[in-house]
Parts: C-alpha cells; sequence; structure tokens
C-alpha cells in the first residue's frame, strides 16, 4: 500500500509540475493571452522532465519498474511535443512573432519533432505491426544513421532542442514579459533538469570508475551465451535483490563507451561477486561474447522489481510461479539462488519457454535448484516440439503443477507479446495484477 500510494505521489509531482510557472506567468491575462501560454508552460516543464526520468534517478526507479519507467518517458515526450506544436500555432495566431525569441523556439520545436520520429521509428517497435512501416525499416536497415547505437547517440542531441526551448521560454519572460520571477522561476526548472542530465551523462561515469570491477570468470554456455563474474576491486558490492539488473561498461578500446542492461543472476546472499549472463543477440553482445577475464568493467546498479515478491516470503504460505521465455530466465536464476540461500521450502514452479533442447543451458544448477529446494518444479517447454505457449497452454501447465493461483506471485520475464499472453492468461483466472510482476528487455 505504502509503495502504492507513493507511486502516486511521484506521479501527481510530475502531472502538476507545470502549476507553479503557469500561477505566476497566467496572473491577469484573458482567456486567448492565457490558454496558449499555459499549454506552452505544461509543453515545456513536461520536455524539462525528460532529461531528469532520462538520467534513471534511483529515489523514482525503485517505484517503477524501468521498462515501465522508459515506456512513459517516451509517451510523454511525444504528448509535450504535440502541446508544444499546439502552443506554437495557438501563440502565433494569438500573439505574433517575437523574432529572435521565437527563432529558438521554432528551431527547439522542429529539432524535437525530428529526433522524435527517428528515435519512434529505429529505436522502438511501437510501429512493428504496420506493414509499410517494417519494409521501410528493412529497407533503410543497412544504413549507417538506422544502427541503434548511432540513433542512440543522435537522440541524446535532444539537449541541445532542451536548449534552445529554454532560451526561448526565458527570454520571452524576461524581454517580452519583462517579468524578472517568471524569468528565475523558468530558469530554475531548467537548472534542475540540466543538473540531473549532467550528472548522468558526465558526473556519474567519473563515480563508477572509483569502485571498478573485474570480470575474474568467463564461461561460455554455448555458442549464443557467455556467462561472466565480477569483483568489485575496492570489494564493496552494492545491495540489490534477486532478480534486480545492471548497466555494465567495458573499459577496453575494443568495445564501445556505450552501457548496457544484463540482468544478475547472482544472489544478494552471496557477497563477494556479481554474475550476469550475455546472449548474442546484436552488435555489443556478439562481441562481448569473446570478452576475457582481467577485463575492466563499471556497474551501475541496482534496478528493476521483479526481486519485489521475494520480500519475507520465506515466512509465507505464499507460492511463487515464474515464467522465463529464452533469455529471460537469466534474473530467474538469481531468485532461485536467493530461495536456495534463504533455505525457502515455498512451492515455486519455473516454466522456461525456449526453441528447442539446444537452448536449455544452466543444466548443472536447475538440477542443483531441484536438489535442494524441496518444492522446486521445473517444466521446459520447447515450441518447436509444442508451439508457442498460448493461453490454453499456459493454463494446462498450471493444472498440472496445481498452481494455487489465490496465493501465488507471478514472476515473468521474456518477449512482450510471450509477457503479454501469461499476463492475459493469470487475469482471466482473477488473479490480481499486483501479483504479476514482469520485465521486458530491450531497454
Amino acid at each position: 500500500m505504502k509503495r502504492k500510494v507513493i507511486q502516486y505521489m511521484i506521479l501527481a509531482i510530475y502531472f502538476l509540475s507545470p502549476l507553479p510557472i503557469a500561477f505566476i506567468s497566467l496572473k491577469g491575462l484573458n482567456f486567448s493571452l492565457a490558454a496558449p501560454a499555459f499549454i506552452g508552460i505544461v509543453s515545456y516543464t513536461w520536455l524539462l522532465s525528460e532529461l531528469i526520468t532520462a538520467a534513471r534517478p534511483k529515489f523514482i526507479e525503485k517505484y517503477f519498474s524501468l521498462d515501465k519507467f522508459h515506456r512513459f518517458h517516451g509517451i510523454m515526450a511525444i504528448v509535450a511535443l504535440a502541446l508544444g506544436l499546439m502552443h506554437k500555432e495557438w501563440a502565433s495566431f494569438a500573439w505574433g512573432e517575437f523574432e529572435f525569441s521565437t527563432v529558438f523556439g521554432d528551431f527547439a520545436i522542429m529539432l524535437f519533432l525530428l529526433l522524435t520520429v527517428l528515435s519512434v521509428f529505429f529505436m522502438t517497435n511501437w510501429l512493428g505491426k504496420i506493414k509499410i512501416i517494417k519494409i521501410v525499416k528493412d529497407t533503410v536497415g543497412n544504413f549507417f544513421f538506422s544502427k541503434y547505437s548511432v540513433m542512440k547517440f543522435l537522440h541524446n542531441f535532444n539537449i541541445v532542442a532542451i536548449i534552445a526551448l529554454s532560451v526561448h521560454v526565458i527570454t520571452i519572460a524576461y524581454l517580452v514579459r519583462g517579468d524578472m520571477t517568471l524569468t528565475m522561476m523558468y530558469a530554475l526548472y531548467f537548472t534542475v533538469s540540466l543538473s540531473f542530465y549532467v550528472y548522468h551523462k558526465l558526473i556519474r561515469p567519473v563515480l563508477l570508475k572509483k569502485n571498478m570491477y573485474t570480470i575474474t570468470d568467463v564461461v561460455n554456455e554455448n555458442d549464443q551465451i557467455v556467462s561472466l563474474t565480477l569483483a568489485a576491486e575496492n570489494g564493496r558490492l552494492f545491495d540489490y535483490k534477486a532478480g534486480q539488473f545492471i548497466y555494465l561498461r567495458v573499459l577496453d578500446e575494443n568495445y564501445s563507451f556505450e552501457e548496457h542492461p544484463f540482468s544478475l543472476t547472482s544472489a544478494p546472499e552471496n557477497p563477494h561477486a556479481l554474475s550476469v549472463s550475455i546472449k548474442n543477440s546484436g552488435d555489443y553482445t556478439h562481441i562481448i561474447q569473446r570478452i576475457k577475464a582481467g577485463t575492466k568493467v563499471t556497474v551501475e546498479g541496482p534496478y528493476g522489481g521483479l526481486g519485489q515478491p521475494l520480500e519475507d516470503i520465506q515466512n509465507t504460505d505464499k507460492s511463487l510461479v515464474l515464467f522465463a521465455g529464452g533469455v529471460g530466465i537469466t534474473p530467474m536464476l538469481g531468485i532461485l539462488e536467493s530461495l536456495r540461500k534463504k533455505n525457502a521450502k515455498n512451492k515455486t514452479l519455473l516454466v522456461w519457454s525456449l526453441r528447442n533442447e539446444n537452448e536449455l543451458v544452466y543444466a548443472t544448477e536447475l538440477a542443483s535448484f531441484q536438489k535442494e529446494l524441496p518444492n522446486f518444479t521445473f517444466i521446459p517447454f520447447y515450441s518447436t516440439q509444442n508451439g508457442y505457449l498460448d493461453a490454453e497452454k499456459t493454463e494446462a501447465i498450471c493444472e498440472s503443477a496445481a498452481v494455487p493461483y489465490a496465493i501465488s506471485e507471478f514472476v515473468l520475464c521474456g518477449p512482450k507479446g510471450f509477457m503479454h499472453t501469461i499476463e492475459s492468461t493469470l487475469v482471466s483466472k482473477n488473479v490480481p495484477k499486483q501479483k504479476i510482476h514482469f520485465e521486458s528487455f530491450g531497454l
């Protein structure tokens, strides 16, 4: 309950953030002047908030899983941009042009629009079901600008648009309105948001280097998955929960300096090392399959909320049901390891959906869980033999394992379509959504 209250408080602060500026700015204005101004204020404050959400502040992320956090970031950027376009047209009609200031506003909106279109097109799969979009993406897929790493770099040019937009609103407040209080409010919002961005992009990477990690062990689980063990050079690991993930940056000239998220397969009960497993699924993860022990990395985390169902679970009669799709098994390994370390006696079921038996790795770990966790059941599901894991098959598996829906917590990790199917099936069985925990990859 406390978690839900804090979530609502954070959202309320976000959506109400334009009001202090609006209270100062709109005082004494008639509707024809106040309406476009209010829309512009909302657009400005919400676009500035994008710098804050992009910085992944932990005091917010701990109450929202990061994949939901990022979806909110993307959706609200589009909403704020749409409001900005509305403000531009309405204000131009109602107020006219203000030359110097308007130039910066127009530039900001056009740059936002360009970067948003490119980001939605190449960095998300929001339009993936539209056939013509898929054809276009496949056609331009080999061009330099369509690469994810390039698009991620270009996406950061939103800071240029933010600065231009801030010049626009600050000069309007100072030169046109002649209101020093309003000018200071606009500048304060900009300074706070920019501080988050500077900390995330410049200061945090430097701080992370003060506690570097070394890869102490490399295990090739098969030709597609490599497992890494990481040890902190100063001997101090951060606190984390089983099922969470980290951002990893390899400090080697053979790798780009970008960071990537990987699920922890280790459990917090092991205070000496972290471990991750990485599947070959792109340019970066392909190269990392050949990484060597002794390589230095920085680790930022933890993130993610999949560990929430484990809080005090061993002192209850709750059951835990884990659904993994493909490489979505990785956080489940950390959760199961934590249960083993805690000597948990809870009924636990792991359903792992794979294409075929050749993808079944971690055989030693899974066998040890079956041996040491007295109420643990593992069910592999092979799509080449049984077809996709649809609602009917999911129900059949739960029935065969005698899953007690009323007292179970469900954890899902894998492709979005896979998780949507499982979630819909569970909801149809009257499982409350707050008992269904999930994390999608592709952050």
